[in-house]
């Protein structure tokens, strides 16, 4: 985990084109995003969602969050921004 960072947080996380907010819970100590084993750096987070086959990256600087879905298609992106609660 990152220098610093412990416990758990959360974070309410808004698309910006259709307003949709959902809560994303962060534990520094077992290093979780949404209960999902992550990736943590000083510089992002990162968890793969296995509910929805997402692949989800949260810039911690600036509270961008992308979640990039793959399918037969092609896939698609959604992007989201981050704050504290």
């Amino acid at each position: 985990a990152a220098e610093g960072a412990h416990g758990e947080t959360s974070m309410t996380c808004t698309n910006p084109a259709s307003g949709h907010k959902w809560q994303l819970k962060i534990d520094y100590d077992r290093a979780t995003a949404d209960a999902y084993p992550a990736s943590i750096s000083d510089a992002k987070i990162s968890w793969k969602d296995a509910s929805d086959g997402g692949n989800y990256t949260l810039d911690r600087k600036s509270g961008e969050l992308t979640a990039i879905f793959a399918s037969s298609t092609g896939g698609f992106f959604l992007h989201h921004r981050c704050a504290d609660n």
